[in-house]
């Protein structure tokens, strides 16, 4: 019978030895059992860096166009106190993406500062509301949102308040600002308004919420 050598160590010595991996290795590692998968998951949350995340959507048909690509960035002097994941999506595709792209972000929620949505799909541009409640209420140490390029009109007014309440959340970067001068829509209006007004009922606060929206028509 096959011993599993993982399962026979201590719980806190079996994170350890997988914290020693990188996390495309880890992740192979949660193939291997349940067990394992729980482990890996573990030994993922229980890190302590921060981590900035870049969700960048493909335009040019290269090759794996259709496939998501994680890059974890450590080395050189911005990457010493942070780890930065570069996620890249398949702009034609994000249905297909979007739940392996949430089962990423699940590793790294605990410790995301920095969230930003580099460009928009083009067959997708509005993002489900869903992914803007996840980053709400699943993100307790999130301090920056950009989302400058996608078109904010399906977010939901609950979700805009949960995001004004958020507690360490200091800056939103959101709508696209090239079409800020051809003037905003009313649902953008209203949206820009909404943001506002939920800032200004949380000013008892300690820290400060930045929030720039524009979006075009």
């Amino acid at each position: 019978m096959w011993a599993d050598p993982l399962g026979a160590l201590p719980r806190t010595l079996a994170r350890k030895v997988l914290r020693l991996l990188s996390l495309k290795d880890r992740t192979r590692c949660e193939r291997v059992s349940k067990l394992w998968r729980s482990i890996a998951m573990e030994a993922t949350r229980s890190e302590t860096k921060p981590v900035w995340v870049y969700v960048i959507f493909r335009k040019n048909h290269c090759s794996g166009h259709e496939k998501m690509t994680v890059n974890i960035s450590f080395d050189g002097p911005i990457f010493w106190n942070r780890q930065v994941a570069y996620i890249y999506c398949c702009s034609c595709h994000f249905e297909e993406h979007e739940g392996p792209l949430m089962a990423i972000l699940g590793k790294f929620e605990q410790r995301v500062e920095r969230m930003c949505l580099v460009d928009r799909p083009v067959d997708y541009p509005f993002l489900p509301d869903s992914i803007f409640s996840y980053m709400a209420k699943c993100m307790p140490k999130l301090q920056f949102i950009y989302l400058r390029e996608l078109d904010l009109e399906k977010i939901n007014r609950a979700t805009v308040v949960e995001l004004a309440n958020h507690s360490t959340l200091k800056k939103a970067m959101l709508g696209d600002f090239e079409e800020e001068q051809t003037g905003s829509s009313p649902a953008s209006q209203s949206l820009s308004q909404s943001m506002s007004q939920s800032i200004s009922e949380t000013s008892d606060q300690p820290d400060t919420v930045t929030v720039q929206v524009a979006t075009g028509p």
